[in-house]
């Protein structure tokens, strides 16, 4: 066993893999409940061409140890239910020494895709087979979860596009995973500007850390950023964080010209591990409704999640906001707050210091505004109380039905880390308006793999409409028996939401995720982007979490 790992520890965010022993793969997410899946037109065809694929989660090795994971890279699909290779980056201190595994080789292996847009398919590289479980929103997008005996994640999977060195000026960045040092989450949010001649330098940047809930140590809350990030080719490429922590190495994956993937390859000499997503950096707030969620654990150590909308001004101050929260499976709906924005000078990043007024236990966060959202990341250093999410400007007050979903929720419950791809088809129906299949990874449930199970349901908006509603589905064949959401529409074909089952129902499971409108027919970029930039972070939990596997 690494010496690095840590003890029985689970760490949630959003997206990786890991070598396992034993592989289940339940070929095309057929029922083991004989559930019919929707027929929205999906078949192999709409997985072809090369994608960019993120998975991150937890590894469990033969011992019950658990440890973060993240799988970064590329996979190439016929359209004929083949994956013909790929290269991915592996992120596993469950693995042999190192625990890092850049460049892995994707040996051929099968996929298949249901008429509903679920997926499922192999990864076989030369550290380990896993299992993948998906739901395609389009030819260019889907919501992934690993699906094996030996760990769980979540994560996407994006048509890959290509970019230029001097196309990338400014970015800003949400990474997160775990300190082996302390066993502990470890986040961090940043922006920087890149040299205008091309050569890939950084020439200013700022960043802030959270490390098991300590954002002050050694100067880690709105840092100095240096380094580089360099392109090899227009698809990938290379970089280096010269923070406050130290030197961090990184593969970075393009999805397109403002939104990348990247995965860290030095956690050996660190001793930290995490990967996330870059977007294009912007430095000013668009005024008027967000909605965010965001995950992670509360200052006690157990998972926690919170979502909801509030009304910002051009310079990031807050108002009229509120807040739902599941602190673990204490769920509270609709808490007032408000929150002062502290720009930060002189990089013109766009950083607000935001203190927060009224929010659950969490006191300030540090924000960074970008293509893909506003970054956020706690940073009032509460016990270890480590938090991560994103908030969007608000496009829309309600999602488009009729219309079938994708979606993808990542969490944790009594029996670990909680991982679900699901379709739904939704109607105009006042009663019964949700219609559609689920496929569970529940790492220490019984049975941990639960795939095709129905789900059957009602969703209902706020009355007036605000963009908030609730997903209730109160019989679900999954060991948690219920799910109970509270969602926030980003624009018509997406949402964000928190999982709100609490223990008051003998049903506790903090989660967050997302659903996706989908279209079998559209293949252009047009759909994905919007899509491609939710990013949503996972609750954590440690060894003496509430929620930890016993």
């Amino acid at each position: 066993m690494n010496p690095l790992a840590p003890p029985k520890y689970a760490i949630r965010l959003i997206s990786a893999l890991a070598a396992i022993a034993g592989i289940f793969l339940a070929t095309g997410c057929s029922s083991s409940n004989s559930v019919s899946p929707n027929n929205n037109g999906f078949n192999n065809s709409n997985l072809s061409g090369t994608y960019v694929i993120s998975i991150s989660g937890t590894d469990v090795n033969n011992e019950g140890t658990e440890a973060f994971f993240a799988l970064v890279g590329t996979i190439t699909a016929d359209g004929a239910g083949n994956i013909q290779g790929g290269t991915v980056d592996i992120n596993d201190l469950n693995l042999t020494s190192p625990g890092v595994f850049p460049g892995q080789s994707l040996s051929k292996s099968a996929y298949n895709v249901n008429q509903d847009g679920r997926g499922s398919g192999t990864l076989i590289t030369p550290v380990g087979t896993f299992g993948i479980d998906f739901v395609l929103t389009s030819s260019s997008h889907g919501l992934i979860t690993r699906f094996d005996s030996g760990g769980s994640g979540s994560g996407t999977i994006d048509i890959q596009g290509s970019t230029t060195q001097g196309a990338l000026t400014s970015l800003a960045f949400s990474l997160a995973g775990v300190d082996y040092s302390n066993g502990g989450p470890l986040g961090t949010v940043g922006a920087f500007t890149l040299n205008s001649n091309g050569n890939g330098l950084i020439t200013s940047g700022l960043q802030d850390f959270n490390d098991d809930g300590d954002s002050a140590a050694s100067g880690t809350t709105g840092a100095n950023l240096g380094g580089s990030l360099i392109l090899s080719s227009g698809t990938q490429g290379t970089a280096q964080f010269d923070s406050s922590l130290g030197d961090l190495a990184f593969d970075v994956w393009v999805i397109d010209s403002t939104h990348l993937k990247i995965i860290e390859t030095d956690t050996a000499s660190t001793g930290f591990a995490v990967s996330g997503d870059a977007f294009s950096q912007i430095t000013a707030y668009t005024p008027g409704q967000l909605v965010f969620a965001v995950g992670g654990s509360d200052p006690g150590g157990e998972p926690f999640s919170a979502g909801g909308y509030v009304t910002t001004d051009v310079n990031g101050n807050l108002s009229v906001g509120f807040e739902d929260y599941n602190d673990a499976g204490n769920a509270e709906p609709s808490r007032e707050f408000t929150g002062s924005c502290n720009a930060t000078a002189p990089f013109n990043g766009g950083r607000c210091q935001l203190a927060m007024t009224g929010f659950f236990n969490l006191a300030s966060f540090a924000a960074y505004p970008s293509s893909g959202g506003v970054l956020l990341l706690e940073n009032d250093s509460n016990g270890n109380a480590v938090v991560q999410g994103t908030a969007y400007a608000q496009q829309a007050t309600s999602f488009t039905v009729p219309g079938p979903f994708g979606l993808n929720l990542a969490g944790a419950n009594p029996n670990g880390e909680v991982d679900d791809i699901a379709q739904f088809n939704a109607t105009t129906a006042t009663s019964n308006n949700m219609t559609g299949v689920l496929d569970e990874n529940n790492i220490f449930g019984n049975p941990a793999l639960i795939p095709g199970t129905a789900l059957n349901g009602l969703y209902t908006p706020d009355t007036p409409a605000t963009g908030r509603g609730s997903i209730n589905i109160p019989t679900i064949g999954t060991n948690n028996g219920t799910l109970n959401l509270e969602y926030y529409v980003v624009n018509a074909a997406t949402a964000i939401f928190i999982d709100v089952d609490s223990s008051a129902n003998n049903a506790p499971q903090v989660g967050v995720g997302t659903f996706q409108l989908q279209n079998s027919s559209a293949d252009g970029p047009a759909m994905a982007a919007g899509q491609s930039r939710i990013s949503v972070l996972h609750p954590k939990v440690r060894a003496h979490g509430a929620f930890r596997h016993k």
